[in-house]
């Protein structure tokens, strides 16, 4: 008789251990769940306030279009409008840059860089030394540290040699 009480013995022990980590296991995914939802609930939080940056530039930048618009009284020289244009387009760049993001304005003579500028244009270098140097900017470029997020248009000055 004690042959047969041994295994079942067993037996009830195995499935005893058996719920425990059938019981183990239901809290594991209680918790992964609980930690998955917690950090979307985080995540959602930081695309808001990363939003709530760029929403408020963009309210500041239409506030000020309107009190520009407000104070128009004449047609605009082709100065005045140059000057209210660069400070607006200044504006939105204070508003991008307020997400981390930094105007990068490339100055003409300097070497061209492939990986910061896009040459959307040619002209002849005046000598040899200015070939492959930035000619005009045409728009300037963005980056975030070392990330570049939009590379500046640039014209490139390139040296040829006189008969070619």
């Amino acid at each position: 008789m004690t042959d047969r009480a041994e295994p079942c013995a067993c037996a009830s022990e195995f499935t005893a251990a058996l719920a425990r980590q059938q019981e183990l296991a239901l809290r594991r995914e209680e918790i992964v769940t609980r930690l998955h939802e917690e950090v979307e609930r985080l995540r959602r939080g930081e695309t808001q306030a990363a939003l709530d940056v760029v929403r408020h530039s963009l309210i500041r930048l239409h506030d000020q279009i309107l009190r520009q618009a407000e104070q128009l009284s004449a047609p605009l020289e082709v100065e005045e409008a140059r000057e209210l244009l660069t400070a607006l387009a200044d504006e939105a760049a204070d508003a991008v840059a307020r997400t981390g993001v930094e105007r990068h304005v490339p100055r003409p003579g300097e070497a061209f860089d492939r990986e910061r500028q896009r040459p959307v244009g040619r002209v002849g270098a005046r000598t040899p030394e200015a070939d492959l140097t930035v000619a005009q900017v045409v728009a300037a470029g963005f980056v975030q540290g070392d990330r570049v997020v939009r590379k500046a248009d640039v014209v490139v000055a390139r040296w040829e040699p006189e008969g070619h």
